[in-house]
């Protein structure tokens, strides 16, 4: 049954047949989403008001490209839906990102893939570009080498109690490894439905600082837990919220959009904060990294026998 409102792919009369076990929906448990179709529709309508985005009218061009282009979009696509047609409006609208945006990161496709359950291509383009150029949202965390989410990462981790820091530190929990999927991301491969559209009502209402309300809430909520962790992969699964009880990661969702989270928030000099995150925790890393590409290398092996 095709969703009344909604110009996206749940307007499909045979989405379920096609689409039911579509990769994107792999965190629509309990079948959330065809429980709660209108719910979902209204929170989506939600976040276009909130960023002050009005949708598309236009009559738009389903014909796929005659060039995919990077194979990646094509990946990304096939690791999203299953029917070719809706493949390849997701392959036509990365494509479309990429060029216009400079560059591409796989987070993303996972919010362009949402986005396409409930809005034409040309809507979620449109706010695909809020999001990607909007100092409020998530500037320069779409690139391939994503240094200004891992930057972030390093200053929500700074606001940390110092013993909690020390210990994820100690497990090899570095903020670029988990803050990609959190803020790049906005764990949309992370957190059940249920959850997952209370977030991004918050998200797309406060922007970026909500993220690093929720990295507070979160590691609040979770304090105990990480300290007693005794290896990298428990604290992983934890971080990853595989282990994560979901009441509690509801209360870590709804605690961010606190006073007591805003105010921190509000009170931090970002500019700052970031100058000291990539000095501290990226600049030597990335200059090593990029001074190596210029490191000679013999093109042939002189064997001893061949001197003179």
């Amino acid at each position: 049954m095709a969703a009344a409102g909604c110009r996206g792919f749940l307007s499909q009369p045979d989405f379920w047949d096609t689409e039911g076990d579509a990769p994107i929906l792999k965190f629509n448990t309990n079948d959330w989403l065809q429980n709660h179709t209108d719910e979902a529709i209204a929170h989506a309508n939600g976040w276009l008001a909130s960023m002050g985005i009005e949708p598309s009218r236009l009559d738009f061009d389903t014909t796929p490209l005659s060039s995919e282009g990077a194979r990646i979009f094509r990946a990304d696509a096939n690791r999203t839906y299953r029917s070719e047609p809706n493949r390849n409006l997701m392959v036509k609208l990365l494509s479309f990102s990429q060029t216009k945006f400079g560059d591409y990161q796989q987070s993303l496709g996972y919010v362009a893939g949402l986005l396409l359950l409930f809005f034409d291509p040309a809507t979620v383009f449109k706010v695909l570009t809020v999001l990607n150029d909007s100092p409020k949202f998530l500037p320069g965390y779409w690139r391939g080498e994503a240094t200004a989410c891992a930057v972030d990462g390093y200053v929500c981790l700074n606001l940390l109690r110092g013993p909690l820091k020390t210990k994820l530190l100690s497990l090899g929990l570095l903020p670029e490894t988990f803050v990609q999927k959190w803020f790049a991301g906005v764990c949309i491969h992370h957190l059940p439905y249920s959850l997952l559209f209370l977030f991004l009502d918050r998200f797309f209402a406060s922007g970026n600082r909500y993220l690093f309300q929720f990295f507070l809430a979160f590691f609040d909520e979770f304090e105990q837990d990480l300290m007693g962790a005794a290896s990298n992969p428990e604290a992983n699964a934890l971080i990853r919220f595989e282990t994560a009880p979901e009441p509690r990661l509801r209360q870590a969702v709804e605690a961010a959009s606190g006073p007591k989270y805003e105010a921190v928030v509000r009170a931090l000099d970002i500019h700052e904060a970031r100058i000291r995150g990539f000095e501290d925790n990226l600049s030597r890393r990335l200059q090593g990294a990029n001074e190596g590409m210029w490191q000679k290398r013999d093109d042939e092996i002189t064997f001893s026998d061949e001197e003179d």
